[in-house]
């Protein structure tokens, strides 16, 4: 009665079957006792283990349990197929005059499952730590997070958006899973306060949990690919780290997955993490950035010029790639310093750093050369498009330092002219200051 009344599975094994199970033992394995008794005992054993518990079985009958495992674990397969991790903790005894195990069968499923996500977990922080240490942008970092956040999580989609402060703008950074066509439709800018899943979690700072995607109003804008691709639930968690928001990490799962309470909180636990890497990496870049540009200008100094040239030049090199230099220098400078001193003479270099950013493309970039030259690298132009550009500068200095005696001469030059278009560049700067300065000088 006291055996029947455990809440732990007891079995008594003798001449190579079960000779007594308790009701535990029948819950467990989903077996009535008349089907455990007649049953052979490796049937309750999932394949890859049969063997090794045979052996096992027969060395406590034979030896006892000196030389066994006190507590031998191995995946069950109950009655309707579904596999357990137990414990047994076998025991030599007599019984009815004959040698036989007494054994005691616990479930530690759950527990099983605890320490393998405690293993995933650990891998997880191995990695994150590894690419927060390999990664110099962040889309590099997000990427390697993403493929890493498999090992604790087993989505079907995933994506993050870094979060631009000076735009107020969540932007994506990189997205796994999704199908091409649901790639072409998911938002790539979000404003926050918009009714868009993510934008909405950044303003609120505050995880949102989608059910159900197809009914939900915050994914109503893609109902139809949840229909499609049987998009089931999605969950959206604010990234940030020391107060910041730094952006917003979306998992989604399909039918029949769920993303339980216990996934839930184990991807909040990692966010703080994950946001933590992505200000990292952005301090990082800030200061490499600093390190590559004036302090007076904000321009790229001389030193990231001469590293961005050999970077055209291969690029000319491998796909034929023309590009132009435009060389600036302020023509009656050292008289400005010597009449208004040079604290006003920093106020115009400074200026002149705005109009020259404000005046190219986003593929272009102006440097601070040194004192009061500048040169703007342009790829993919030519020298003719390149004078467009050196007039449109022009103008605007005429513009922006018409209360002054600020004037330009530029020359202007591409690699297919010379190969050191900044010597050629050079020289047709110096040309256009013989022929009278403010002039524009291409050769």
């Amino acid at each position: 009665m006291i055996l029947d009344n455990l809440t732990t599975a007891v079995y008594i094994f003798q001449n190579n079957k079960f000779v007594y199970v308790n009701k535990a033992m029948q819950n467990l394995t989903g077996y009535t006792e008349k089907e455990l008794l007649s049953i052979n005992y490796l049937e309750l054993i999932d394949f890859p283990y049969r063997e090794w518990v045979k052996r096992l079985t027969e060395k406590v009958l034979s030896q006892g349990t000196d030389g066994v495992p006190l507590r031998p674990r191995f995946v069950g397969v109950r009655k309707n197929g579904e596999k357990v991790w137990v414990e047994n903790i076998p025991r030599l005894i007599k019984y009815r005059g004959k040698v036989a195990i007494l054994g005691n069968l616990l479930d530690i499923t759950e527990e099983k499952k605890m320490e393998e996500r405690i293993e995933a977990l650990c891998e997880f922080y191995r990695k994150l730590g590894r690419a927060v240490n390999l990664s110099a942008t962040i889309k590099a970092f997000c990427r390697r997070v993403i493929e890493a956040f498999k090992y604790i999580i087993d989505y079907d989609m995933a994506d993050i958006l870094i979060y631009d402060e000076e735009k107020d703008i969540l932007r994506l950074c990189i997205e796994e899973g999704y199908p091409e066509d649901l790639k072409e439709h998911t938002v790539k800018e979000q404003k926050l306060g918009e009714k868009k899943v993510a934008a909405f979690c950044a303003l609120r700072r505050k995880p949102v949990y989608i059910k159900n995607m197809k009914k939900h109003p915050l994914t109503g804008y893609v109902v139809s690919f949840c229909e499609k691709y049987n998009l089931n639930q999605m969950y959206t968690v604010p990234l940030i780290s020391k107060g910041g928001l730094e952006g917003v990490l979306q998992v989604i799962v399909r039918s029949p997955k769920v993303l339980s309470e216990e996934d839930r909180k184990l991807i909040d636990i990692v966010c703080e993490e994950i946001a933590a890497g992505i200000s990292k990496i952005k301090a990082e870049q800030v200061l490499r950035e600093l390190s590559q540009k004036d302090y007076l200008t904000g321009l790229y100094n001389y030193q990231r010029l001469w590293k961005k040239l050999e970077e055209q030049k291969d690029r000319e090199k491998r796909y034929k790639e023309v590009y132009s230099v435009i060389y600036i220098d302020i023509d009656n400078f050292k008289s400005y310093n010597d009449t208004f001193g040079h604290l006003e003479g920093d106020k115009i270099l400074k200026k002149m750093g705005e109009l020259l950013r404000s005046s190219i493309r986003k593929v272009d970039s102006a440097y601070r050369y040194g004192g009061e030259e500048f040169v703007i690298l342009l790829p993919y132009t030519e020298k003719k498009v390149a004078r467009k550009v050196a007039e449109r500068i022009k103008e605007e200095v005429e513009k922006n330092f018409s209360f002054t005696r600020i004037t330009v001469s530029m020359g202007v030059t591409d690699s297919r002219t010379n190969e050191d278009v900044i010597k050629m560049a050079d020289e047709a700067m110096y040309e256009a200051k013989k022929e009278g300065k403010d002039r524009i000088k291409v050769i």
